[in-house]
């Protein structure tokens, strides 16, 4: 951890050198965003990207597989440096800085129900009788969390799991009959034929939000949001993530109703 090679620094009597520095990110096999190869080793968009910025900051990087809900945890402890694809809310922003954003999220309601229903709303999700694959830490909207709390059989039909293998399995067995998907990978499943368009189409858009790097307050405080931030503003205008986003997205055009 970022911290304790600091520390380790300060116990020998050295300045801290960015050499000792190494950021630690939450990463999961999700491609485009997350490519992990049969070496271990990582590529994609947002790994790409975490490297560019720990290298402007004098860092290296390293990548520890872990579910979301168990990363957030580490990254409020200290015990994880960073995320990536965070939505902003009042209780992440008291231990986390957010950086970016890096990115537009749009979580689509997908389905494979046939024939697909002609609309869907939050509200017909709301008070319908299917089950709905979700994942389990991530932030789906404010009228979302409000339906969760305020409506006992809608939160029962909702099968939260730690890992997207595990959601997508779901779906294609056909034991959930909708999932929440963010867009870009969506189209990701649709360009590798795991998903049919017109067999599993999206219905819209349940939520859409910027999300960003967040940095535990806890491990990464030598660094500052300052400084952070001066990092993120030089790979914007160097050209860095408008490089890597014509790399590895690859737009297809919009299938929802």
């Amino acid at each position: 951890m970022l911290k304790n090679l600091f520390t380790a620094c300060w116990l020998l009597g050295f300045s801290t050198l960015p050499s000792a520095c190494e950021l630690t990110m939450q990463a999961q096999h999700f491609p485009p965003r997350f490519i992990k190869a049969a070496d271990g080793s990582w590529t994609g968009y947002n790994i790409e990207l975490f490297q560019a910025l720990a290298k402007e900051l004098g860092c290296t990087s390293q990548f520890l597989e872990t579910p979301w809900g168990r990363s957030m945890q580490l990254l409020a402890n200290g015990e994880l440096d960073a995320m990536s694809n965070v939505s902003y809310n009042t209780q992440r922003a008291q231990f986390a800085y957010f950086i970016g954003p890096h990115q537009q999220e749009r979580v689509k309601l997908v389905t494979n129900l046939q024939p697909a229903p002609s609309k869907a709303s939050l509200a017909d999700l709301v008070h319908g009788q299917h089950l709905i694959a979700a994942m389990q830490g991530i932030y789906y909207g404010t009228d979302f969390a409000q339906a969760l709390e305020t409506e006992p059989a809608f939160r029962q039909r909702l099968m939260f799991v730690t890992l997207n293998q595990q959601k997508l399995a779901l779906f294609l067995s056909g034991r959930v009959q909708y999932m929440l998907e963010d867009q870009i990978n969506l189209q990701q499943l649709y360009l590798n034929k795991t998903l049919d368009p017109t067999q599993h189409p999206a219905l819209f858009t349940l939520y859409e939000n910027p999300v960003f790097f967040a940095f535990s307050k806890q491990s990464v405080y030598q660094l500052t949001q300052e400084r952070l931030e001066a990092a993120w503003q030089k790979l914007l205008a160097n050209g860095m993530q408008q490089q890597l986003k014509q790399k590895y997205f690859v737009v297809v055009p919009n299938r929802e109703n």
